[in-house]
């Protein structure tokens, strides 16, 4: 695996039910499952499906929250994330079909995510430069927050006309 502008290449797959991210040639550093109707549950590495969730992202309140034990750690207004006291600013592509975006904190990029599926299909697939400071929980989220499984369709390919 070899850096380029110091940002490491690794893979994120993104569902409706299920979600990873993992740098190249490393098991997931993070995942996420459906917690409920419009929020995801990420998890660390070492975490088990039913552990207490490191972060907690609801999409039903009109704008993306993030909590930890019901407690508000962050949140998404516009193309800006606030997440424990950090801010990332999303620049994501426009006129794309396929995502296509980078995060920055300041003026540094942290992380780049390039979509490699089909728009419509039930998992979608990311490429992705990252920063290896950047805690694999946090990098998830923003994938997510991006991506927003909760409006993703479930077994698309059956329907798809």
């Amino acid at each position: 695996m070899t850096a380029i502008d110091g940002l490491w290449p690794g893979e994120s797959m993104i569902s409706l039910l299920s979600s990873t991210f993992g740098l190249y040639g490393e098991p997931p550093g993070a995942f996420a499952v459906q917690a409920g109707r419009g929020c995801q549950s990420v998890l660390g590495s070492g975490d088990l499906v039913g552990d207490e969730p490191r972060l907690l992202i609801d999409f039903t309140e009109g704008r993306p929250l993030l909590s930890v034990r019901g407690e508000q750690v962050g949140e998404r207004r516009k193309n800006t994330v606030r997440l424990w006291g950090q801010e990332y600013h999303i620049h994501r592509s426009r006129f794309r079909q396929k995502l296509h975006f980078a995060v920055t904190v300041g003026e540094r990029t942290v992380l780049r995510a390039r979509e490699h599926s089909n728009p419509k299909a039930t998992v979608r697939t990311l490429r992705t430069d990252s920063d290896p400071a950047l805690d694999p929980v946090v990098t998830l989220a923003l994938l997510l927050l991006t991506a927003r499984p909760d409006k993703m369709g479930f077994l698309n390919e059956l329907f798809r006309n």
